[in-house]
């Protein structure tokens, strides 16, 4: 299991020292580090990230400022200087809240208790047999087996089913699909893309061909094509 991550302090030698010391964490994958909170909040609204490290005393916004405005929050670990925000974390629903200087073993019990929640999350959605997505203002249940590919329309996506010729329009994106979906099942292929990886019949690192359609794999994506194949 990989944690994806970003990294979030206006303090470019807090940022290297916070990154050196996660590379140590075979178990953690670090997408992106940023020192301003309003373009990482652009990267969060088209990458999936599972965990973010925020400090909080930041120029023109507080970190937890920042999380309350986020429409979907992954996970937060706050790294601070500051004592005295501890109580408003935890109120957001924070995994951990590390003051600065952060040790090691510190960073460690953070780490093993983000793994507890994923893992937790991961069993959950193995289980799950459908989800219940808003289509012409119903809620309406899609079995997994049923979808073939999903494929995002910036706040929009359709859902391809099987047996079905036109495809379900409800609103939402492509990564807010991603987190209701069984990561053991489905397969982000694209900016644009997501697939039922039962459905794949061929796969290279450039395209796979569904029974019904051929879809373009994006090169940021080709590591999750390699790890399929």
């Amino acid at each position: 299991m990989k944690i994806k991550c970003i990294l979030i302090d206006d303090e470019p030698f807090a940022l290297n020292i916070l990154e050196d010391d996660l590379l140590d964490f075979e178990q953690i994958e670090i997408l992106d580090k940023f020192n301003d909170s309003a373009e990482a909040a652009e990267y969060i609204k088209t990458h999936a990230v599972d965990l973010i490290f925020l400090d909080i005393e930041m120029p023109g916004q507080l970190g937890t400022q920042f999380i309350r405005e986020l429409t979907h929050r992954p996970l937060i670990i706050f790294t601070t200087a500051y004592h005295q925000y501890a109580v408003e974390g935890f109120e957001l629903n924070a995994v951990d809240y590390l003051l600065k200087p952060i040790s090691k073993e510190r960073l460690a019990t953070a780490v093993r208790k983000v793994e507890e929640i994923m893992s937790i999350r991961i069993k959950q959605t193995s289980e799950q047999e459908h989800i219940v997505v808003n289509v012409e203002y119903k809620k309406t249940k899609i079995f997994l087996h049923e979808i073939s590919y999903i494929e995002g329309l910036k706040d929009y996506v359709k859902i391809y089913l099987v047996d079905r010729d036109s495809p379900l329009l409800t609103r939402s994106n492509l990564r807010g699909m991603e987190k209701i979906l069984p990561i053991t099942e489905f397969l982000r292929i694209h900016n644009s893309f997501i697939v039922n990886k039962k459905r794949i019949e061929q796969a290279s690192q450039s395209r796979l061909i569904l029974p019904e359609t051929a879809l373009p794999v994006g090169k940021k994506y080709i590591k999750n094509i390699e790890k399929f194949i």
